[in-house]
């Protein structure tokens, strides 16, 4: 089957042909990132843990590979690919029958935009960093990376959950999409909950980490040059494990707009009676 459906016929809203891009189906997106993981971490224990190829290089392939490697950098196009969609879909929609949904998507579309230029950019370590420098290696008790990572957090939390609370409930009307905003939401959290606690409970990522290495690889993910193990056990869930479920995040949350259009197109989504009442409830 094609990755693009047939135009179908739908509510007044959804009847001008979309752009073909926007017209994927969300579980290809799905399906295709997690081939593409499974082929990386396939890769890692061939490469890394069995030696079947000897890559040489400065660092092992599970953190060339994961760490601001390919990996990353898919997330990020999955991410800007995000942006862009959500920014269209409200541009589209906005003032018409599914004035709650676009609103949702325009509020989200900035929460998506703050968060790539965060990944990218690497602005809650560069604070850490800078607050480190400045008051040492503990700051009210907690690590620099708490403290530094926690106000980043915060504005990068607030845009998505106040979409949610506030226009959540028109996507949710999209049989197709709700499910998906369900999981891309929970991956979220779920990662950067753990990122931001990463250096609580004595390092608990460096424990994570000597668990995957010995439950998953047999102990065999050759360490990282000129650190302790400890160090090459936090990177382990930092790279491999984290950027794993923030691929996965940013496929759902991609899907999950894709999945809206869908429903829109094909009219799943019911109407308001007033073409002003889903605006007017906002």
């Amino acid at each position: 089957m094609s990755l693009v459906e047939l135009e179908e016929s739908g509510p007044q809203d959804a009847q001008t042909a979309w752009p073909g891009l926007l017209r994927v189906q969300p579980r290809s997106i799905l399906a295709l990132t997690v081939a593409a993981l499974g082929l990386a971490w396939l890769a890692v224990s061939l490469i890394d843990v069995a030696g079947l190829i000897d890559i040489s290089g400065d660092v092992p392939l599970w953190l060339s590979l994961f760490n601001e490697g390919i990996v990353e950098v898919v997330q990020w196009i999955l991410n800007a690919l995000a942006v862009v969609a959500a920014g269209y879909i409200a541009g589209r929609l906005a003032g018409g029958r599914y004035a709650g949904g676009a609103s949702f998507f325009f509020v989200l579309s900035i929460g998506l935009a703050l968060i790539l230029i965060e990944e990218a950019g690497n602005v809650r370590l560069a604070l850490a960093e800078y607050l480190g420098a400045m008051f040492g290696g503990e700051i009210l008790g907690m690590h620099p990376h708490v403290v530094g990572a926690a106000p980043v957090y915060a504005v990068l939390a607030f845009f998505p959950v106040y979409a949610l609370l506030r226009y959540g409930k028109y996507v949710w009307r999209a049989p197709t999409a709700r499910w998906y905003l369900v999981l891309t939401y929970c991956l979220y959290a779920g990662s950067q909950l753990a990122a931001l606690t990463s250096h609580l409970a004595g390092v608990w990522y460096a424990k994570a980490g000597n668990a995957v290495n010995e439950l998953i690889f047999g102990g065999g993910l050759p360490p990282l040059p000129n650190v302790s193990q400890g160090v090459t056990d936090y990177f382990i869930v930092d790279s491999l494990v984290e950027e794993t479920i923030e691929l996965l995040a940013v496929a759902t949350m991609l899907a999950m707009i894709l999945a809206y259009i869908h429903d829109v197109r094909r009219g799943a989504v019911p109407v308001p009676r007033s073409p002003d009442r889903d605006q007017a409830s906002t």
